[in-house]
């Protein structure tokens, strides 16, 4: 349920990486064996949800089917793929649709692998690890342009390390659809589209001037279609500029409609073409870049290569937590002991709950990392603080569902246990709330740490028998009475949980 990836321990294994864009769904396939990715297949299809995108957030019938039916084709070359092998995000179009969470489901189903949405700050750092991967390695700074069917990701970045990632509302889809949704074209329809992008990129644009760059480098097929088309027409070597992006759109204004062919334009891009180069001729002007050059790398080779590091255990979700729970100041040695602690409890009822210790623990650590980052802003209800700012910061490598469920166990770490919450994203979340609490309050003080001889059991009918040396109990009766509230806690969340003092255990170790 928790869709963590896990470490596959085998020599060589295919991985694979999806990208459920707004125009266009990618697949890109790739041998990870001796530390090295190897591209092996390519699917494309384009899909273009966004235009089932409809203006009280739901996907029309029409663009739901064509997706689905898409992912099962999909799914059919995946068949074989092991669990945590696959990882396939939505990005614009499904961050905006309204019933995002049946459609997941049944792309999950239709797929085989979860499929999960990222924010727009997470796909432009996987749009620049991707394209810096592309590249030979070096220290240059460098501006990185992607133009997707609903969004466009403008970062600024230094080797494999972006600085500045902003995601912008609008694409070759969106923007199309907004002006030239009839396939006509006229010089007021062209000016308004230009003027439209130009106040998306001006809020933006001042931190984009105080960073300059050495290169620039665009991504995804609006792009490439771009420089293939200036190659094709004798304009540059693939090189885009200023002036062709002129020419294309004058030509654009000549003909008067969007179904202009062009060489190097293919049949699927055609009535979208247009918006695309709106989109890009105004990042042109507002961001003041010359020239561009096109990468063959973009967002899904990112996801490629941030699974790769996530099956090595080089997560960067572990590092961008971290840098959350310290930015709010929080406490890491004391994070470190509950983290423990919880996963150790874990160990005691995973199988009777079903629970995957790898996952649940991951999810566990997290949790105990960002459960105390709202102390930063008040100490009165501040689990509550640090619900809302792990729900809507970004975390990088998160996806909203993995936010989502940290949020709920930061929220749920302390006093009343919002338990109808929780079974929401079902009982295994639930839980690990239950584990995440107890281990809180085991390490309340210093002092405090789990005891030896501890047992924790779950049992049928929702009951839980924790066992704890009576030794322990006579001397921790602070902790005894925050133990005996939380069983108040969970008896109103409908769990029953047994403080058992065993006397047994202090008798056996005082035996020769």
């Amino acid at each position: 349920m928790f869709n963590i990836s896990r470490i596959l321990r085998s020599g060589a294994s295919q991985i694979a990486a999806i990208d459920l864009g707004s125009n266009s769904f990618h697949m890109i396939i790739a041998q990870w064996e001796n530390q090295q990715l190897t591209l092996q297949d390519k699917l494309r299809e384009p899909v273009r949800m966004g235009w089932g995108l409809q203006a009280d957030g739901n996907l029309s019938d029409e663009a739901r089917d064509q997706a689905l039916a898409c992912l099962e084709r999909f799914g059919e070359r995946l068949r074989d793929f092991p669990s945590g092998s696959v990882r396939a995000v939505g990005t614009k179009t499904l961050r905006s649709i309204t019933n995002s969470k049946e459609f997941l489901k049944l792309a999950q189903e239709k797929l085989g692998h979860p499929v999960e949405i990222i924010s727009g700050d997470e796909e432009a750092r996987l749009i620049y690890l991707g394209v810096a991967h592309s590249i030979a390695p070096d220290d240059k700074s460098r501006l990185v342009i992607d133009i997707g069917g609903g969004s466009t990701e403008v970062i600024v970045g230094t080797g494999m390390q972006p600085s500045i990632k902003e995601s912008l509302s609008m694409g070759c889809v969106a923007m199309t659809k907004r002006f030239f949704a009839d396939g006509n074209v006229t010089p007021a329809a062209i000016k308004k589209a230009l003027i439209a992008a130009g106040q998306e990129i001006a809020p933006v644009a001042d931190q984009y001037s105080d960073k300059p760059w050495q290169e620039v480098l665009g991504a995804s097929g609006t792009i490439k279609t771009v420089a293939n088309v200036c190659q094709q027409a004798g304009w540059s070597n693939g090189e885009i500029s200023r002036q062709s992006l002129d020419k294309i759109i004058t030509t654009y204004r000549q003909h008067g409609a969007t179904d202009l062919t062009l060489d190097g334009l293919s049949e699927d891009r055609k009535p979208v073409f247009l918006g695309g180069v709106i989109v890009l001729t105004a990042l042109f002007e507002t961001l003041d870049i010359d020239t561009m050059m096109a990468s063959d790398w973009a967002l899904r080779e990112g996801l490629l290569y941030d699974l790769k590091g996530r099956l090595e255990d080089h997560d960067i979700r572990q590092a961008s937590i971290v840098a959350l729970a310290t930015r709010f100041h929080v406490n890491i040695a004391k994070a470190e002991r509950v983290a423990n602690t919880a996963q150790q409890l874990l160990a005691h009822v995973s199988d009777a709950w079903g629970l995957d210790n790898v996952d649940a623990g991951k999810l566990l650590s997290w949790a105990a990392h960002l459960a105390p980052v709202g102390l930063d802003i008040s100490h009165s209800d501040y689990h509550k603080h640090s619900a809302y700012i792990v729900e809507n910061v970004d975390i990088a490598g998160c996806s909203r569902a993995e936010q989502t469920q940290l949020a709920l166990l930061a929220r749920a770490h302390r006093k009343s246990l919002p338990a109808k919450q929780l079974t929401e994203h079902g009982d295994d979340l639930l839980h690990l709330a239950m584990l995440l609490r107890l281990a809180v309050i085991f390490n309340r003080t210093r002092r405090h740490n789990l005891p030896d001889g501890i047992t924790l059991s779950a049992h049928k009918k929702k009951r839980l028998s924790l066992h704890l040396p009576q030794s322990w109990l006579d001397t921790n009766p602070l902790a005894l009475a925050d133990l005996e509230l939380e069983a108040h806690y969970l008896d109103n969340a409908g769990y029953q949980l047994h403080i058992i003092a065993d006397s047994q255990q202090d008798d056996n170790k005082t035996q020769p």
